[in-house]
């Protein structure tokens, strides 16, 4: 059996700082998906092959930073990110997409369909945060712990304790394993990513987002009550309400294409 960090069509190309990793499944309009912070693309090695057997080329880039991509030279604002994009999808020939993203990277998505709109078919965001300013003001003010290395290795054990303790409960014990390697793939002093977050405004960004978006909420998410937000903005987006939590692209990925594609073929050729 293949382990997942082997998974998809593995490529680079040159990015806005340097190498970004791909990972590719399938053939056909391009798909892009987007991680959350700090995962990688390998965080959709079981929800991609669903779409690429559909019909898509499935396109996961590990975000500037995080996984096998090269970082930015100091600290960047999901506007950054959304910029490295857009120069990764050129290197890759590709002209217009859908973008999906999940937590910080649909806040990516957002931004990028906000800042590049003529590269956007349509958006797929899963539990996007519509943070309020105090809210972001609280968020910033939170102290972030990084489990370095330590002598006899317990930095793996607190960070398994962490995560078990603030993850999805549903989360597998396969997939909390997966998650700790991803997260020490990636420098963890520089873990710019949920700060890009907490600093961002989306909301003076949507009312520039023309594009077409499905909106997935899981009930068990920490942000499920902000899809009320994101519809007194946008009424006319697509929303899905789900089960389960934050892992379900990776605990029930069937559910997570199932509602996906539903929605991309209502969207125009």
């Amino acid at each position: 059996m293949t382990t997942p960090l082997l998974c998809g069509r593995r490529t680079y190309v040159n990015g806005l700082w340097g190498q970004v990793h791909i990972r590719e499944w399938g053939e056909g309009p391009p798909l892009v998906l987007l991680h959350q912070t700090p995962w990688n693309g390998i965080q959709f090695h079981r929800l991609a092959p669903h779409l690429a057997a559909a019909g898509w080329r499935v396109i996961a880039p590990d975000t500037p930073g995080y996984g096998l991509s090269e970082p930015s030279p100091s600290p960047p604002d999901i506007e950054d990110y959304a910029a490295s994009l857009e120069v990764t999808l050129h290197a890759l020939g590709i002209e217009r997409a859908i973008i999906g993203g999940h937590h910080t990277g649909a806040l990516i998505a957002s931004a990028f369909a906000a800042l590049s709109p003529a590269m956007v078919r349509g958006l797929v965001l899963d539990n996007p945060p519509l943070y309020s300013a105090s809210e972001r003001e609280q968020r910033q003010s939170m102290p972030h712990r990084a489990f370095a290395p330590v002598e006899g290795g317990s930095h793996f054990v607190d960070r398994w304790a962490f995560m078990r303790d603030f993850a999805d409960p549903n989360l597998s014990v396969e997939n909390l394993h997966l998650a700790n390697l991803a997260y020490y793939l990636n420098d963890i002093r520089a873990d710019h990513g949920h700060s890009a977050a907490y600093r961002f405004d989306l909301a003076a960004l949507l009312p520039l987002v023309s594009a077409p978006a499905l909106l997935l909420s899981s009930r068990l998410d920490p942000v499920s009550g902000h899809a009320e937000r994101f519809q007194n903005l946008h009424p006319h987006w697509n929303l899905v309400h789900m089960g389960g939590g934050s892992a379900n692209i990776l605990e029930q990925p069937e559910i997570w294409s199932e509602a996906c594609l539903s929605y991309l073929r209502t969207l125009p050729a």
